[in-house]
């Protein structure tokens, strides 16, 4: 697996182009990562990709990205979250708007 590492600009242009899921907040200590899923085409399911923010270390990361398969990057949040909270992350979903919270 590659993963990408991408700019806060190309992540924002691409953010104000797609519609964008309920993000999700994790903390460990005073760290904090955010994991959304963008969807290009509003209202449908793929294509999508996975950003991983770690904004206290000024990175952005593109995870996975889905072109035809339904539902994949939902599973890969999910896979991952459940990763980070058995490494002792506490995580939660926010209905805050992404943008606020980078």
């Amino acid at each position: 697996m590659k993963t990408t590492v991408v700019t806060l600009t190309g992540l924002l242009l691409s953010c104000s182009t797609g519609a964008l899921a309920n993000p999700t907040r994790c903390e460990y200590g005073e760290l904090s990562r955010i994991i959304e899923v963008v969807y290009s085409d509003p209202g449908q399911p793929i294509p999508c990709e996975v950003i991983y923010n770690k904004s206290e270390e000024g990175s952005i990361e593109s995870l996975w990205r889905a072109n035809n398969e339904v539902n994949y990057c939902e599973v890969k949040v999910a896979e991952l979250i459940a990763k980070l909270e058995g490494l002792g992350w506490a995580c939660a979903n926010t209905t805050q708007d992404p943008q606020s919270l980078r």
